[in-house]
């Protein structure tokens, strides 16, 4: 339970009561279990010296072994009368205000559990950014799942392939490979224009002759996630302006991993990418942020963002993906997961960033 004394730390030290915790990531990084928002609602309470799960009877027997304490409801009893039976008065609690609905806060004040209730991302942010030596290796098998899946298939990138396709190929593929089904995120294949959409949802479109395809895919290992871009080029005659931005997006990921370090503001790595691309001539272009915290989320805290103040620290993960999207035209993204280490920036992915030609 070394997870749980660290919070109550970090809770002292942000002045909290008390944490209500449901259903995600930080459940399962406390207790080791996995539950699901559903109707009926589970919460832990964590207070300074207690540990207390309300819960479905049905959901009890994931945690009856772990030491917590816990209050059971079934079905005919609702969920009202089991969080009746937690007494507790909490004076300022933390909660989760990404994941707690509305269900979990109107049942906490209706029972008048607490009514003093703050917002406590930053409280499990601070726990869960550094990374153990245990979950960095789970994030770089999920990192090797990911690249296996893909190099296993780039014989399938060939003109008559639709999107659709290949990322169908590429889910089989990660799931024969050791990823969980519960994958980070549906795979991004986007091919000539529809590069230019970030997010791009594979469609019938098939792929052509000398265009440019970014590739957007993770793999989920024993909960710990990977996210790696990569744009591939089909035929040899591609948009010259294309390639001037592929040049330029190439240098500015490698310019952000090479500011990102210990003690760096995350603006700063942010920075280093962007002025790549702004001196390229194709600032207007990039359109979103350099990186995002990546672990048993596909995005969580620290976000590699403009002018953040934030500092970095040892052990931390992210992505570094600095991107280039012309309407009309095609885009670029280039995209690596990387930890802090005492002294600079690793990467966790290995696949080669120069334009791959198919």
């Amino acid at each position: 339970m070394k997870n749980l004394e660290r919070i109550r730390d970090i809770m002292a030290q942000h002045s909290f009561d008390g944490l209500a915790i449901v259903p995600g990531p930080n459940m399962e990084y406390l207790t080791g279990s996995k539950f699901h928002l559903s109707e009926r609602p589970v919460v832990l309470f964590i207070e300074k010296d207690t540990s207390t799960f309300i819960l479905p009877e049905l959901e009890s027997p994931k945690i009856s072994d772990l030491g917590f304490d816990y209050i059971t409801y079934n079905d005919e009893e609702g969920y009202e009368l089991g969080f009746s039976k937690f007494n507790h008065k909490i004076g300022k609690l933390g909660v989760e205000s990404r994941l707690i609905r509305h269900i979990e806060l109107d049942i906490i004040s209706a029972k008048d559990i607490s009514t003093n209730i703050h917002d406590a991302t930053d409280i499990f942010a601070a726990l869960r950014m550094p990374k153990s030596s245990t979950e960095l290796e789970l994030m770089a098998e999920a990192v090797s799942i990911a690249e296996i899946s893909i190099m296993s298939i780039l014989d399938k990138l060939k003109p008559g392939v639709t999107e659709k396709e290949f990322a169908s190929e590429l889910v089989i593929q990660l799931l024969r490979n050791g990823s969980l089904s519960e994958l980070p995120f549906s795979p991004i294949v986007a091919s000539g224009v529809n590069a230019a959409n970030p997010h791009h949802y594979p469609g019938d479109k098939v792929f052509k002759e000398d265009e440019l395809i970014i590739i957007d895919w993770g793999a989920n290992y024993k909960g710990y996630f990977s996210d790696i871009t990569r744009t591939f080029a089909i035929g040899k005659n591609i948009d010259s302006k294309l390639l001037e931005a592929y040049d330029a997006v190439k240098l500015a990921n490698e310019s952000a991993r090479n500011v990102a370090k210990v003690g760096v503001k995350a603006g700063a790595v942010d920075s280093a990418a962007r002025k790549i691309i702004e001196d390229a001539d194709f600032g207007k272009y990039f359109t979103h942020r350099t990186g995002h915290g990546l672990g048993l989320e596909i995005h969580e805290e620290p976000y590699i963002k403009p002018d953040s103040s934030f500092i970095l620290e040892k052990g931390m993960t992210f992505t570094i993906e600095p991107g280039i999207y012309i309407p009309d035209l095609g885009g670029i993204r280039i995209e690596d997961d990387v930890y802090l280490s005492d002294s600079d920036s690793r990467s966790l992915t290995s696949l080669p960033r120069s334009l791959q030609y198919i």
